[in-house]
């Protein structure tokens, strides 16, 4: 079904535009890649780009329209499903014209991208491939190269839960309580004590988000063979969205704090450092707590050794 959410000004944007005239002069890409900071205005793009191309207000329930996205609690696109797709597009069509929508083509596994590679290169006639990602780094390059790159706008969605505001001003406190020395016991109890209170509460509260998001945003129906691995991928998805909006908004929080305080900018960098690195564990799934927990400890010892 289409997104309810699709603007009008979608197709206003630099990139639709520059795609529309293509289209008008006959030289249409045969593979898109959508990247920005916004998955929802993303997957608005690509909706409407799909919708051109296929003459259809409702593109992801044309006979002609497939999907690739990535499936069961790995979240990844497997070979055996692009191995499907490929084999569908063999098929005559029904409209003359295809598009296939592959969503975070980051996540293909390597066995799947290279069995999409061919179609990737030289889709059937009147094929449009349209890929979208918030992770376009991550997309191995054999799938770049044969992709037209377009950045859509927009900046990454925000968190406006009233819980994780008040979450935020806790972390704003504890790292204002970082400025003095951390040295003595006192000290330290009243930083430790914050820190895993912080912690503990990150979870309880991704977890939460996680059950409103999804009452907002279900999972796409499922088809026969995919059963319920859309709903699991769908879930895990969106805790990944979660997370990496809440760890956005640390980062952003860190580069005020290092600002504002110019004798702790080191320490800050490194900080930020860490974050990355809770950033790489959470995609590896690890626990969010020890994830979280490891950034906190790092960020202790980085102010705990510069310079007094």
């Amino acid at each position: 079904m289409k997104s309810s959410n699709v603007s009008s000004d979608i197709a206003s944007i630099p990139a639709m535009k520059a795609l529309l005239r293509a289209r008008a002069e006959n030289r249409m890409p045969h593979a898109v890649l959508f990247t920005g900071l916004n998955t929802e205005t993303l997957i608005q793009a690509v909706e409407c780009l799909a919708s051109i191309h296929l003459a259809s207000d409702d593109p992801l329930s044309h006979p002609d329209c497939r999907l690739l996205r990535p499936g069961r609690k790995s979240r990844r696109i497997n070979q055996e499903s692009t191995l499907e797709v490929v084999s569908d597009l063999q098929l005559s069509s029904l409209s003359g014209r295809r598009v296939v929508i592959v969503h975070e083509p980051d996540r293909f596994e390597a066995s799947a991208a290279n069995a999409f590679l061919k179609t990737l290169e030289e889709p059937p006639s009147g094929t449009l491939v349209i890929l979208q990602t918030t992770h376009y780094y991550r997309v191995l390059p054999t799938v770049l190269s044969r992709c037209l790159r377009f950045h859509i706008g927009g900046e990454p969605a925000t968190i406006q839960y009233p819980e994780w505001l008040e979450w935020l001003r806790q972390f704003d406190r504890f790292l204002a309580g970082l400025s003095g020395s951390l040295a003595s016991s006192a000290k330290s109890t009243e930083t430790i004590i914050p820190l895993y209170a912080l912690c503990a509460s990150f979870e309880d509260l991704l977890e939460k988000f996680l059950v409103e998001e999804l009452k907002l945003n279900p999972a796409p129906p499922p088809s026969e063979e995919e059963g319920d691995d859309v709903k699991e991928a769908h879930k895990e998805s969106m805790r990944r969205d979660l997370w990496s909006r809440m760890l956005l908004a640390m980062e952003e929080r860190l580069r005020v704090y290092g600002r504002q305080s110019p004798n702790h900018r080191l320490a800050t960098a490194r900080a930020i450092r860490s974050l990355e690195a809770a950033k790489v564990r959470f995609e590896l799934n690890f626990s969010v707590v020890a994830a979280i927990e490891g950034f906190f400890i790092q960020t202790l010892k980085a102010f705990a050794a510069q310079p007094k």
